[in-house]
């Protein structure tokens, strides 16, 4: 049997019905066999309570290549993992099952790690189901003109355009290695990103921050002078809309810089609001991100965090858009993406 022949589910709107079901609610899946395979029952199985439970399919067509199996199962988790067992008539006194998973067909039964899953959550834009999205590391993409006239910060490791990067693990210049890209720099290329089928552009973390990449910002209040700063941030969105493209922004949501204006203050000023930001430790050291000391780890269980970073009117995706209307998901409607 080859993979055509395969039993399959993918997920995609062909297979499930509703891409985001309530919780409560029950969900319709499908999956096909091939015709040439002995399967005559399929079942739906998932989990209630931590305890499998198991909810029949029935086949709804055939024709002299495929049959295409149905099934209803109940979402009651906002995240809800399946998987199908298929059973085939007896043969030689015996029936075959098998497990059709997310890693394909096993015949033993599977980690839940494998299944499938259903989210109840908002589903994903249409638009990014054909999107073809360009990363752009603006430090390293290309140089505007407005670049030659910046000086290099004082924690740079200045580097010229031809110079090969520094990426050796664990060298302390890696992510200081500066070559002095700037958001003009996209701007000007984006008759080569035309030519290579791109509808998103995607920048990484353009806020200020004391590195090459500037996962370690220092605020979330403006986009970095040395990359042109806000003005080149509309300049290369508005060049990006009337393009009909759009543009994602790279927004670090489960870490600060150890520069950033909260973490100083938590750190330093004694009964700052932004102290409950943070895992400060009595010894005055704090969780940070896989062990960096300059990326602190952000403390959601906080409600003022919350409030600052995701839900507030002055949150950072909040001013982000109004105050750089760059950071724009669809063409002229604002939005932020998350890392962590």
């Amino acid at each position: 049997m080859t993979l055509l022949h395969e039993p399959h589910h993918d997920g995609s709107p062909m297979y499930v019905a509703e891409e985001a079901p309530a919780t409560g609610s029950e969900v319709l899946v499908r999956m096909r066999t091939s015709a040439t395979d002995p399967v005559d029952q399929v079942w739906v199985r998932t989990t209630y309570d931590a305890e499998p439970t198991y909810h029949p399919c029935v086949a709804t067509s055939r024709d002299e290549h495929t049959v295409w199996w149905e099934g209803r199962f109940p979402v009651h988790n906002p995240v809800t993992h399946y998987r199908f067992l298929l059973a085939s008539a007896p043969r030689d006194g015996q029936s075959e099952q098998r497990w059709l998973t997310g890693v394909g067909v096993v015949e033993h039964d599977p980690p839940d790690a494998f299944d499938f899953r259903i989210s109840s959550h908002h589903a994903p834009p249409d638009w990014a189901r054909d999107a073809v999205v360009y990363q752009v590391f603006p430090d390293r993409f290309a140089r505007s003109a407005a670049a030659d006239e910046r000086e290099v910060p004082p924690w740079a490791v200045p580097a010229d355009w031809d110079d090969e990067v520094v990426f050796e693990p664990f060298d302390p210049r890696t992510p200081l290695q500066y070559y002095g890209g700037d958001i003009d720099g996209i701007t000007d290329h984006l008759d080569h990103l035309a030519e290579l089928g791109v509808t998103v552009v995607y920048t990484t973390p353009v806020f200020p921050g004391e590195s090459n990449h500037r996962y370690n910002a220092s605020t979330f209040e403006e986009v970095d002078p040395l990359l042109g700063g806000d003005a080149a941030y509309v300049r290369l969105a508005t060049a990006v809309h009337e393009r009909g493209w759009r543009i994602l922004g790279d927004l670090t949501t489960n870490h600060t810089g150890d520069t950033h204006e909260w973490f100083v203050a938590a750190r330093d000023v004694e009964g700052a609001p932004a102290r409950s930001f943070y895992y400060l430790l009595p010894d005055g050291s704090y969780e940070c991100w896989m062990g960096h000391g300059t990326l602190p780890k952000l403390n959601h269980a906080d409600p003022a965090l919350r409030t600052a970073m995701v839900d507030g009117p002055d949150s950072a995706p909040s001013t982000s858009t109004t105050r750089s209307p760059g950071w724009s998901a669809a063409p002229r409607r604002p939005s932020a993406r998350t890392r962590s």
